[in-house]
């Protein structure tokens, strides 16, 4: 009986021992796979971080590439009206979007007018004047420091009529800055409302903004310079048309007729304003000249007319140095040579003449053979108008001749009818 309750004793003793050894083994072995899920979360937590940082850098590189596209881009744009949308182009494709404006300072009144969009409606842009200080961009000219809306409906500095929903949520405004001078301001709005710009992305427009601003200044520069130019040419011509009774008004002339050519023939209007230049200054070598051979009122020498022949060949070297009228030089130096090729000073023939050169040309002939010469009258309109024809396909470029008899006939129906309304 004792033996067998101690074999029971025993037993009982090993059934807890393995029963104990069971539970440890059971808990350890639960601890171990605690662990390695607390492992394994905390590892895709880290992928998943590591993963945004990725994305984070990748955006951020596409956006600083976007920024020096920009810079590469703008350096051969010399247009204000293709520089404002290149501008907010590249903003709101830096910030992914593509709702904002690029808003100006209006040096007479002061006010912020929109320039360039996307997104707007064209009537806001035609309407939306915004003073200084009022309005978060009215805020940003005047302070020249950036804001940053989290939600448009909820902000009371963002000017909107009250009745008005937003579909995005976020705004920026940042200021375009030359020097200590603030010259507007871009607008950008997130493109819906659940995502929201971050500081990191006022940073990055603030940096395009500032490259902007520069690339504005330097235009407006640059136009200025231009405007001075044309000026300074513009009064040289005319001097020399005043010197000579029998050529006055001859450019002014030539430069209107100039341009309703271009316009007849339907070129571009950049094209148009060099042809306008040209036949502006398209005499402007005779400065060069001897008043006494350009005045000489019997027939010049064999002599004389290789040195009146000059006169392409000196207003190129007066022009060629300018760089933004580099397009207009070679119509001046070409506007004698002949559509044949026997004009002067290459004998260049057809096409290989400047379409500026070619519309020059049959100006330049009209317009002398319609004014008091020192050796002959003035021939009259339909005398002119013949030998335009006869010169057709030789001495001038056929297309060129039509455009102008059309542009002529025109000018007379007008004529025409102001007389009979009177």
């Amino acid at each position: 009986m004792e033996l067998l309750q101690i074999q029971e004793f025993f037993l009982v003793v090993a059934i807890a021992v393995i029963t104990a050894l069971w539970l440890a083994i059971r808990k350890q072995r639960s601890v171990a796979h605690l662990r390695e899920s607390d492992y394994t979360r905390q590892l895709r937590g880290t992928q998943l971080q590591l993963q945004e940082y990725i994305s984070d850098i990748d955006n951020l590189i596409i956006m600083l590439v976007g920024i020096h596209e920009f810079g590469m881009t703008a350096t051969g744009i010399l247009s204000k009206e293709e520089l404002n949308m290149l501008v907010i182009d590249s903003a709101c494709k830096l910030m992914r979007t593509n709702a904002g404006s690029l808003m100006l300072i209006n040096r007479e009144n002061n006010d912020l007018s929109i320039m360039a969009s996307r997104g707007l409606l064209q009537e806001v842009v035609e309407t939306s004047r915004v003073r200084m200080g009022e309005g978060i961009a009215g805020k940003v000219a005047q302070s020249g420091k950036p804001i940053l809306v989290e939600d448009i409906e909820t902000d009371i500095r963002f000017q909107r009529e009250n009745s008005k929903r937003y579909p995005s949520k976020s705004f920026i405004c940042v200021p375009l800055r030359v020097k200590n001078r603030i010259i507007g301001v871009l607008n950008i709005n997130s493109p819906d409302a659940e995502r929201t710009f971050r500081e990191r992305d006022v940073r990055l427009l603030t940096i395009l903004a500032d490259q902007a601003a520069i690339t504005l200044e330097n235009i407006e520069l640059y136009d200025d310079l231009q405007h001075f130019y044309l000026e300074m040419v513009q009064t040289l011509a005319r001097a020399i048309d005043a010197k000579d009774s029998y050529t006055h008004d001859h450019a002014d002339r030539a430069r209107t007729y100039a341009r309703l050519i271009g316009k007849r023939l339907g070129l571009p209007d950049a094209m148009i304003h060099h042809i306008e230049y040209a036949a502006l200054m398209h005499d402007i070598g005779k400065i060069g000249i001897e008043e006494n051979i350009l005045h000489k009122p019997g027939k010049l020498t064999a002599e004389e007319r290789e040195i009146i022949k000059k006169h392409p060949a000196i207003g190129n070297r007066i022009i060629a140095p300018v760089a933004f009228l580099s397009p207009v030089a070679p119509m001046v130096l070409y506007h004698q040579e002949w559509f044949n090729g026997q004009g002067y000073p290459e004998g260049l023939v057809g096409e290989e003449i400047p379409l500026g050169a070619r519309i020059v040309a049959v100006i330049d002939a009209y317009d002398a053979m319609t004014t008091d010469r020192p050796y002959r009258k003035a021939l009259t309109r339909e005398v002119a108008f013949e030998e335009l024809m006869r010169g057709s396909g030789s001495q001038f470029d056929p297309k060129v001749v039509k455009a102008f008899m059309d542009v002529l006939s025109e000018e007379a129906k007008e004529k025409e009818n102001i007389r009979s309304e009177q």
